[in-house]
């Protein structure tokens, strides 16, 4: 009975959230809400400890298409990798991926804003292997990271690990594993 309860929950109920003012508590996660203007949406943090705010991404604007799994966007993404990246959080910025743990990121972090990832309406979140960069041409998915059951909210919300050419160093692997690895609420990357 539990495992059902736990499977009905995990694919059926999206519970909403209100914050109260600048510094409220997000009712429903009784999270605190986002330190950023309004408009604006708190995507991590700078190494000084200010947060990191971007405009709002709206679902389905002009250009964008809604991409429903994991291995779709990874499709798309190798038969045409010259698609438009955001980076929200270079190297050496400060990340909490939803978490309490600040964590210095020792690669580039951001999304392809086209591409919608219905699990939080936001394009579809990428990490580019640390040996590379934005610049790189050819960058394919040679890799995710997914959140696990500890954090029920954010699953499915995966982040794509891509490189140029595909082709990535033991060391890009360990950087990337030592950074999740500190979170339990993260499954080990999957490599290919």
């Amino acid at each position: 009975m539990k495992n059902v309860v736990k499977s009905w929950r995990r694919y059926i109920i999206k519970e909403n959230a209100y914050a109260i003012g600048t510094m409220g508590v997000n009712v429903a996660s009784g999270h605190i809400s986002s330190q950023c203007p309004q408009g604006k949406e708190q995507n991590g943090f700078h190494p000084n400890g200010e947060p990191f705010c971007r405009p709002k991404p709206e679902l389905e604007q002009k250009g964008q298409t809604i991409v429903s799994s994991r291995q779709e966007i990874i499709d798309i993404i190798k038969n045409n990798p010259h698609q438009a990246i955001h980076l929200d959080n270079p190297k050496g910025t400060v990340k909490k991926f939803g978490g309490l743990v600040p964590i210095k990121l020792p690669f580039d972090y951001g999304e392809w804003p086209e591409f919608i990832n219905p699990a939080d309406n936001k394009g579809w979140d990428l990490i580019i292997v640390s040996s590379a960069t934005i610049n790189d041409d050819n960058l394919i998915p040679v890799g995710y990271v997914a959140y696990n059951e500890n954090k029920p909210r954010a699953m499915f919300n995966d982040k794509i690990i891509i490189a140029p050419d595909g082709n990535y160093s033991s060391e890009d692997r360990g950087t990337i594993e030592s950074v999740f690895n500190q979170m339990d609420y993260f499954d080990v990357p999957v490599w290919y």
